[in-house]
């Protein structure tokens, strides 16, 4: 005679097969019935952990897509942001998941159990993640300790919900970047400002050049293998450089105020802090520098 299956893996099935037909056929084709019939399971037993269509197509949404949703903490809380928030785009924007989040929060209008177990089973578990990596950048001494944690997440995934909602703009990586870009710089807190003298003649080259629109100077202040990595966007070499100072730097009439030089683990390597200036980015920021001789050989933005 065949015992009667753990309750945990029952549970489990029942999850795999919602999220799996939920991403098949969006809500129009969700029932309870069939995700019973994939699992293997009764509706009485569906019913006694979930009480409405809603709330486990919701639970089943979670489970196929939570791998997607979660934070790094790799101990910089402005990468942590970036990436999760660019996973984000990414799963909305080119898997069947933004199709069926944006038909959920499109029946949570009208459906007011629906907007309950919204509320109750994704948007305010997955807003609470965001809100811990940012007081754990608090905690770290990170970021300041004077904003309101659920305004910037309203700004940062609000705004990805906004384009996935209404396109009339596109959902890019590149502006998931320029969220983090316009809004973690304002949130980082000020440092001291460093003398002229504790400043490598590299770095100092870099922050001349691009504030006097010198673009020749600016790429000669790489050598000619650098590499520069600006939130995941990697260029190389000197043409990667004037690529990058086309599109972010001189190109977009940034002006660089260095606000501290300091000393990383590594000889040769700097943690700077710049206040930016520009038509596309303002704010504080903080880069990772390398330098060989008079030249930067490596620069990492986040």
């Amino acid at each position: 005679m065949r015992g009667r299956r753990p309750a945990a893996l029952v549970r489990g099935k029942v999850l795999a097969a919602a999220g799996e037909l939920l991403l098949a056929e969006g809500m129009g084709g969700f029932t309870i019935e069939k995700v019973a019939a994939r699992a293997g399971s009764s509706r009485v037993t569906i019913y006694r952990w979930w009480p409405s269509k809603g709330s486990l197509a919701l639970d089943g949404y979670a489970s196929v897509v939570s791998h997607s949703l979660e934070f790094p903490d790799t101990g910089n809380t402005a990468a942590d942001i970036a990436a999760q928030l660019l996973s984000f785009v990414h799963l909305v924007r080119d898997t069947p998941a933004g199709r069926v989040i944006g038909d959920l929060v499109g029946a949570a209008q009208t459906d007011a159990q629906l907007g309950l177990s919204f509320r109750e089973r994704y948007s305010r578990p997955r807003r609470e993640l965001a809100e811990r990596t940012l007081r754990r950048g608090m905690e770290r001494g990170e970021l300041r300790t004077d904003f309101d944690p659920q305004v910037v997440v309203d700004q940062l995934w609000g705004a990805v919900y906004h384009r996935l909602l209404i396109p009339d703009e596109p959902l890019t990586d590149e502006f998931a970047r320029a969220l983090v870009a316009n809004i973690l710089p304002g949130l980082r807190k000020e440092t001291a400002v460093t003398t002229p003298a504790a400043t490598p003649a590299a770095i100092q080259a870099f922050v001349d050049a691009t504030n006097n629109a010198d673009t020749e100077a600016f790429v000669a202040a790489f050598t000619e293998d650098a590499f520069l990595d600006d939130w995941g966007r990697q260029f190389h070499g000197h043409d990667g450089v004037a690529s990058w100072n086309k599109t972010d730097n001189i190109g977009v009439q940034a002006h660089f105020d260095l606000a501290s030089v300091e000393p990383a683990g590594e000889p040769d390597s700097y943690t700077v802090t710049i206040k930016v200036r520009s038509h596309r980015f303002n704010g504080t920021g903080a880069m990772a520098v390398k330098v060989r001789g008079d030249k930067i050989a490596s620069l990492v933005i986040s």
